[in-house]
């Protein structure tokens, strides 16, 4: 019984999947070589040039060439049309080459559950920019940590925003588009220092007043949508029609109406512009 982790057992199992196979052949590996850009206009090394330096990678390990596949595209899309072929033909071929990783997948984690599932079935891949060759177990081991160190710079990259918009919050400053009855500062003065404070809109203003006092009366969301909407008042997008989600959003943020918030500390702060309900 294997006693290492799950996903050790199964590369193990995988690669021995692949070197059975491997030695019914006659012990040659048959490759495949992948080329891809993103558009035809875009400066980068052109697929005619990939699939020339995968070739010899190929020739190079002795490895019997089975076929070549490209495409022209994101590699966020999966529906690549080269990239379909491929891989419904992957039982012809024992490993994939390509010039660079993120021909494959653009996104380290679409690319982590490719090579995972490649290995799965006894499959490997090469990427040339990286000196990734999962045939050995070296380089399965270099393109787990790449991926890995990939997947928290995206997650500290993630964190570095949020704390940046709760920075901003903190502050007492609106992150995003003015809700409905209010203006951004910045987009009339367009002066960096007036991002993220608002000022009201009269108008809009009012129609919040009357959604509060028809929801203290206890009208229901739909019936407050269908007044407004009967009364030819326009939403902040400009439409006809309103709906119970924006009256919704609405009532929830009272709290924001009444001019307050809580900041990092859990203590309340006001906005530094004039409030339209009272607190």
């Amino acid at each position: 019984m294997c006693q290492d982790d799950i996903s050790e057992c199964r590369e193990k199992k995988s690669t021995m999947r692949s070197m059975r196979s491997i030695e019914e052949r006659g012990g040659k590996m048959r490759a495949v070589v992948y080329g891809r850009i993103s558009t035809d206009l875009q400066s980068e090394t052109s697929v005619n040039e990939q699939i020339r330096r995968c070739k010899q990678y190929v020739e190079m390990k002795g490895w019997t060439l089975v076929d070549e596949f490209s495409d022209v595209g994101t590699g966020m899309n999966t529906e690549r049309d080269g990239f379909r072929s491929m891989m419904d033909r992957v039982n012809e071929w024992d490993v994939v080459v390509a010039f660079k990783l993120d021909r494959f997948h653009r996104s380290s984690t679409n690319a982590q559950q490719w090579a995972s599932d490649l290995n799965d079935i006894g499959k490997n891949f090469v990427a040339l920019d990286i000196d990734v060759d999962t045939t050995s177990a070296m380089g399965m081991a270099v393109f787990r940590i790449i991926t890995a160190l990939n997947q928290m710079e995206v997650e500290v990259t993630r964190e570095r925003t949020k704390m940046g918009l709760q920075g901003v919050k903190n502050e007492g400053r609106w992150v995003g588009k003015p809700p409905y009855g209010y203006d951004s500062v910045y987009k009339i003065t367009e002066n960096d220092s007036d991002k993220g404070i608002l000022q009201i809109n009269t108008a809009e203003a009012e129609v919040v007043l009357m959604v509060f006092d028809l929801h203290n009366m206890g009208h229901s969301l739909t019936a407050i949508a269908e007044s407004l909407t009967t009364a030819g008042i326009l939403t902040k997008s400009q439409k006809r029609r309103w709906s119970t989600a924006t009256i919704g959003d609405m009532i929830k943020r009272k709290q924001f109406y009444q001019g307050v918030y809580y900041d990092l500390e859990n203590e309340i702060k006001r906005y530094p512009w004039e409030a339209i309900l009272e607190a």
